[in-house]
């Protein structure tokens, strides 16, 4: 193999002979092995020295095979150990028990050495990429803080300087370039957040993934559903079939929950609120359109600042901490997509969310 080291297999039977059996195949093959001969044996071992890969038998006295998955995928230290499972039963129940349980594969006993090598194999092979792959993003996150903490000192000094200069008077010109030079160091920062927060996303597991539309957006219309039916407001959903869109779940997740917020919040009482999806291009738009106030039209540019203030206010009195929106289009153009806002055709809101399509 041509690992820095020999991936680790334990391998767990209450039979001694089937242990030996095992492991000495594994070992001849070039894989280092960790004999356990129970459940509590090898949780144990598996929280002193983890390793790559479990080769799990079903049916043990004691704690079975079951109770151990459980346990596993009950730590998150250990909730993404990849399991194969040992068993004699062929029952289509618990082979389904097993994968619905966690397990990424089983082997049927008595075993063929050739294929119970080749499903380790596979599977070792599939662990040792993640943890590469984790180690990379980890090390781009820690290279980003570097450089981000130069570039906070420096955006911070653009805003004190430019906060200097607004406390003396000047004309009107003046006045305007010196809220253009703030607003763009304030952009500036936020965006750099939002990349900081997407890349240790990345280093946490959090991969940039095609994800299924129609998913998305009904996991964010969920989070308000009851907020809508307290204000006996309507959801339509009107998505383009077989949409998948390339970015991050969590990241993706939180612009359009706030985004259908928002359009609850503001929409009056008993009216609809519209959330599209449709391809466009390499791009797919997500549309959320309200038939609330709208947003005046000399407020529009303050729309995606920190803390912005405007005069539209929500129709149930609920709290807007001015934060959301600015935070939404850094997260959106992270993901190499834009967040931009129009007047609904028939009165109200209409945010357009692009993101990269999947085709």
């Amino acid at each position: 193999m041509n690992n820095e080291r020999a991936p680790l297999v334990m391998v767990v039977d209450d039979q001694e002979a089937n242990v030996s059996a095992v492991g000495g195949l594994l070992a001849r093959d070039g894989f280092d092995v960790a004999p356990c001969l129970s459940g509590k044996e090898a949780l144990a071992g598996i929280a002193a020295d983890p390793p790559d890969l479990l080769l799990l038998d079903m049916r043990m006295p004691g704690m079975d095979g079951f109770e151990v998955l459980d346990a596993l995928r009950a730590d998150e230290a250990t909730r993404e150990l990849p399991v194969i499972f040992l068993t004699a039963d062929h029952e289509r129940d618990s082979l389904v028990r097993a994968f619905s349980s966690g397990a990424v594969d089983y082997v049927t006993k008595p075993f063929v050495p050739e294929e119970l090598l080749s499903r380790v194999r596979a599977h070792t092979a599939l662990k040792l990429a993640r943890d590469h792959v984790q180690r990379l993003a980890q090390e781009r996150q820690e290279s980003l803080e570097l450089i981000a903490h130069d570039l906070r000192n420096h955006f911070t000094n653009v805003l004190f300087s430019a906060d200097m200069l607004a406390s003396r008077k000047t004309d009107e010109a003046g006045g305007k370039l010196v809220e253009s030079i703030r607003s763009a160091a304030d952009t500036g920062l936020l965006f750099l957040e939002a990349v900081l927060d997407q890349a240790a996303g990345e280093a946490r597991g959090e991969a940039v993934e095609p994800l299924p539309v129609a998913q998305v957006v009904q996991d964010a219309v969920d989070a308000h559903a009851g907020h809508a039916r307290g204000k006996d407001t309507r959801l339509d959903l009107q998505l383009e079939p077989g949409l998948l869109v390339r970015g991050q779940r969590l990241a993706l997740g939180h612009v359009l929950q706030n985004l259908v917020s928002n359009a609850v919040k503001y929409a009056p009482s008993g009216s609809v609120v519209t959330v599209k999806a449709l391809a466009h291009g390499g791009k797919a738009r997500f549309l959320v359109i309200d038939q609330g106030p709208g947003i005046p039209e000399a407020e529009q540019g303050e729309l995606f600042r920190r803390f912005a203030k405007l005069s539209s206010q929500p129709t149930g009195g609920e709290s807007s901490t001015g934060l959301g929106l600015s935070l939404a289009k850094q997260k959106a153009r992270a993901m190499g997509g834009d967040l931009w806002y129009d007047p609904a055709p028939s009165g109200g809101a209409c945010f357009t969310l692009e993101m990269p399509r999947v085709h």
